[in-house]
């Protein structure tokens, strides 16, 4: 909502001409040891390059609205893309995309239309994020195909102390919007540009999530086991601690897992699908580190030559092998340098094979993008807490999201 009210006031009082600069100024999103990875990245390739850090969403939407925005810029929340297409913030980069000779068919599924709105490409992906099934070898022997499966498991390795509170969680809960997508949920449809939250696939999948829930206790016990966990970043993980046997993350835990607790094994594993949709098999969510540019840059050639860089061998691996993000250029992703060579490699290799599977997939490209995502969590709590019936709550979200959605029609 933030994102489409700034841009509103920018449509409303027209955009001005940015200073001009012979450096390229770049704003991103990464701060403390990850802006000195990308400070890295962007001397390997430029050193004039000037990079603002720590660069929220929302002090760029102020300087896109100001008409004094960077060359170059990174979206922390891939959800704003689709408020910033719909008022012509950006700059669509199909015309440069072909002359720079680029080929969609080189990056990985699901990389190019996280990035695409109303089919104009509005982003290019620097690196991908790849959440997926991590569980603890130690309690988990095999991991869980089906979601049938996952809830069998949730039952058997929640464990309890003498007074029946909670000392062990077979699945952290997950985001909502993740649980869906394993489900197989339809949350736009492409032909009618209709929203489909209530469809019958989301109604199932909110199920699911009440399901697995029920099987570890009931959503209160959950929570108030889960309201001890300390941040993910460090030795009291609570996946590592092995307080949750199962969770949904993304590939960044196969370095921590053997930087902060040495010798803790975890495997790695698509999300678990209904039974009866085999087809889901194989399914990851996917999320990015996009880059824009904006509409009245003054950059825009030099802008796109380091994005263009960004996707060559050297670019990818330059960042990919100190961010440990996941490349999204397909032939990227079997180097060896990225497979071997450290002890936790091995590893992140299931995150790179797992980000090429054709059911790699993302949250839709929209304009109410944001509001959609808060309004799933928010029907999928109301459905835990037992406040509605999952129709209802859905029937909530595709009517509030709706009337939202039709500003932009």
């Amino acid at each position: 909502m933030r994102t489409a009210a700034l841009l509103a006031l920018a449509l409303a009082a027209g955009c001005k001409n940015s200073p001009s600069s012979n450096r390229l100024r770049v704003w991103s999103m990464w701060g403390g040891d990850e802006e000195e990875v990308f400070r890295s990245v962007l001397r390997a390739y430029d050193p004039t390059i000037t990079n603002l850090p720590s660069v929220s969403d929302d002090k760029t939407i102020r300087a896109l609205v100001a008409g004094a925005p960077p060359d170059l810029f990174t979206l922390k929340d891939p959800s704003a893309l689709g408020a910033l297409a719909a008022n012509k913030a950006l700059r669509p980069l199909d015309d440069l995309f072909a002359a720079a000779g680029l080929k969609e068919t080189d990056f990985t599924p699901g990389a190019l239309s996280q990035c695409r709105f109303r089919g104009k490409l509005y982003a290019i992906p620097y690196l991908l994020d790849c959440m997926v099934l991590l569980y603890n070898k130690k309690l988990v022997q095999e991991p869980p195909r089906t979601l049938e499966e996952l809830e069998e498991l949730c039952k058997r390795l929640t464990k309890r102390d003498s007074t029946g509170r909670i000392t062990q969680i077979g699945l952290r809960p997950p985001e909502a919007v993740q649980l869906l997508g394993a489900a197989g949920a339809r949350f736009w449809d492409e032909k009618t540009e209709r929203l489909t939250a209530d469809d019958p696939r989301n109604i199932e999948g909110i199920r699911w999530y009440k399901r697995l829930m029920d099987a570890q206790g009931g959503n209160e016990a959950v929570e108030a086991f889960s309201a001890g966990f300390a941040e993910d970043m460090g030795s009291s993980n609570p996946f590592f601690k092995g307080l949750a046997a199962m969770e949904f993350s993304g590939q960044w835990n196969a370095n921590w897992v053997f930087k902060y607790t040495p010798g803790e094994e975890i495997g790695v594993a698509p999300l678990p699908y209904p039974a009866d949709s085999p087809k889901l098999a194989g399914t990851a969510w996917l999320g990015g580190n996009l880059f824009c540019l904006p509409r009245e840059g003054k950059q825009t050639d030099a802008a796109f030559a380091f994005l263009k860089w960004s996707q060559t061998r050297a670019g990818q691996l330059t960042f990919a092998s100190t961010m440990h993000g996941v490349p999204n250029q397909r032939a990227i992703l079997q180097e060896p340098t990225l497979r071997t060579g450290a002890p936790w490699r091995p590893l992140f290799a299931r995150f790179l094979d797992l980000a090429d599977s054709p059911r790699a997939s993302h949250f839709p490209v929209l304009p109410v993008a944001a509001l959609y995502q808060s309004e799933l969590t928010a029907a999928c709590d109301a459905v835990r807490y037992g406040r509605k019936s999952p129709q209802e709550a859905l029937k909530t979200v595709q009517d509030k999201v709706s009337r939202e959605l039709e500003k932009y029609r």
